[in-house]
């Protein structure tokens, strides 16, 4: 599921941001998107989203905005846990309805 950011933000006009969980190993990122089918255009595209932030509790990409106005848009955007509530709550959608329930991990 790899988006092509600085794209995505051209065509929306709108920033962009990818939220992690965690800062990637890029060494185990790169050994497993060689596994999969057109790996050059995936990490392409990985690379090309930009540099990766920390901004404690967040780590993100972002095309389109400063990143330390992001950062204060995700605490905002936050009410609980690590995750913007948007994302959350897209990630309990998708277990219920990949897995019949939700797990503890949004």
């Amino acid at each position: 599921n790899v988006i092509d950011l600085p794209a995505l933000a051209a065509a929306t006009g709108l920033p962009c941001v990818a939220v992690m969980r965690r800062p990637p190993n890029m060494d185990a990122v790169r050994s497993a998107v060689a596994r999969l089918p057109g790996s050059a255009r995936r990490m392409e595209r990985i690379t090309r989203a930009g540099a990766i932030y920390q901004r404690p509790p967040f780590t993100f990409q972002v095309q389109g905005a400063e990143p330390d106005v992001i950062a204060r848009v995700l605490t905002r955007l936050t009410w609980q846990g690590h995750v913007p509530e948007a994302l959350r709550l897209a990630h309990l959608i998708g277990s219920a309805v990949k897995l019949g329930e939700s797990t503890r991990r949004a």
